[in-house]
């Protein structure tokens, strides 16, 4: 059986910054969008000509700290007061591929975290794009180590529909699979905008697959996302620690599955590769369930299926379901076809494939549907040869 994990990431290095980013641009990339962390290990993030606030709020860098063993009691156990390294494997290749030889990963999705969280909000369209095409060669270049094992997911400067779609067709022409969507507001407009309707239909016409992403969102200005939100409410109730991260991925997932149903997106778009990714399994079937109710009462912004369950499950689907889920253990006659397990590596979070097999165990899962589950159903997928 081969294992693939269709959700783990990188941890962008100052190489995508000072090596990769076109000389041309480093000057006016530095105020848009820009990070390093010095030789003490504190972290710098300028975005927009302003100080960023940093996703690392103590000295657990809680997006890249996990490694091949470590239990959730032993991350728990980490002194947020002491300054803790960036686990090798998210920024160096050769690691990466001995740490998914010790989790049992024969491949991985790349997924970014710095790029998933402060990019989106870059103002210069033109910054964007040559960002976009700093991580994408620094992407392409890691992926080097094992093209096999290692799948890159090229990000798009969305900032400028043009500039996705040429960003996306450079990418596809190069050789990537996916490409990295974050459902958020790319100035005042969401994905399924229709200024982008160019570039759903070229990820259809190139069959890259479109990978629905979410992040924190915890360092984003309000109603950019759900992250924001969430968080103000958790410093009101004095909870002492983000929380974004476990509630706002599904919530900004749920709005834009819940948008692209109501405006018949999964309809107008019946091959494109659509892919959630680092947002749970669970809860696709109630959003479903809820925007066909909804739908049924109000179903006037345009022509689209009443029965969008049945549209979603029906089209090349994939979603990502974390070790611990067990609604997608229980339900196999739903998810059978649909889910691929992600370990989110290296967050705090991360599951491995044991935990995964155990919870599928539990509930009796036959043995053809594990192998779909943890690998097959992303083989097919994103064509894995």
């Amino acid at each position: 059986m081969t294992v693939v994990d269709v959700d783990s990431h990188v941890y962008e290095p100052r190489d995508v910054w000072e090596k990769y980013l076109e000389r041309d641009y480093r000057v006016v990339a530095r105020s848009a969008f820009w990070h390093e962390i010095d030789a003490q290990g504190l972290e710098t993030t300028i975005l927009n000509g302003h100080r960023a606030r940093s996703l690392r709020r103590s000295g657990i860098n809680r997006q890249a700290c996990w490694r091949p063993g470590m239990t959730p009691e032993q991350i728990g156990q980490l002194d947020p007061d002491q300054r803790h390294p960036i686990t090798p494997g998210a920024q160096d290749p050769t690691a990466r591929l001995r740490d998914m030889d010790t989790m049992g990963v024969e491949r991985a999705l790349l997924f970014p975290t710095l790029f998933a969280e402060h990019f989106p909000l870059v103002e210069n369209p033109d910054a964007a794009w040559a960002l976009a095409r700093a991580y994408n060669d620094w992407l392409w270049d890691f992926a080097g180590a094992d093209r096999r094992r290692l799948v890159p997911v090229a990000l798009l400067p969305m900032q400028e529909p043009s500039f996705a779609v040429r960003e996306l067709e450079r990418a596809a022409a190069r050789g990537f699979k996916a490409a990295f969507i974050r459902p958020v507001f790319f100035e005042g407009r969401f994905p399924n905008h229709p200024t982008y309707d160019v570039l759903w239909q070229r990820l259809e016409a190139l069959d890259v697959a479109a990978c629905i992403h979410p992040s924190p969102g915890s360092t984003n200005p309000e109603w950019s996302c759900a992250g924001p939100f969430v968080e103000r409410v958790a410093g009101n109730l004095k909870v002492g620690h983000p929380i974004a991260e476990s509630v706002a991925p599904f919530m900004d997932t749920s709005t834009f599955l819940t948008a692209i149903a109501f405006y018949g997106h999964m309809e107008i778009y019946p091959k494109l590769k659509l892919t959630l990714v680092h947002a749970g399994a669970a809860w696709v079937p109630l959003a479903l369930e809820k925007s066909e109710t909804y739908l049924w009462l109000f179903s006037g912004i345009r022509d689209v299926s009443l029965e969008p369950e049945h549209v979603f499950f029906e089209r090349p689907s994939l979603v990502s379901f974390d070790s611990w889920e067990t609604p997608v253990a229980r339900m196999p006659d739903v998810f059978g076809n649909v889910a691929a397990w992600g370990s989110r590596y290296p967050n705090h979070d991360t599951g491995t494939v044991e935990e995964a097999r155990a919870t599928l165990s539990r509930y009796g899962v036959p043995e053809a549907t594990v192998g779909r589950y943890l690998g097959g159903n992303a083989l097919r997928h994103f064509a894995l040869g």
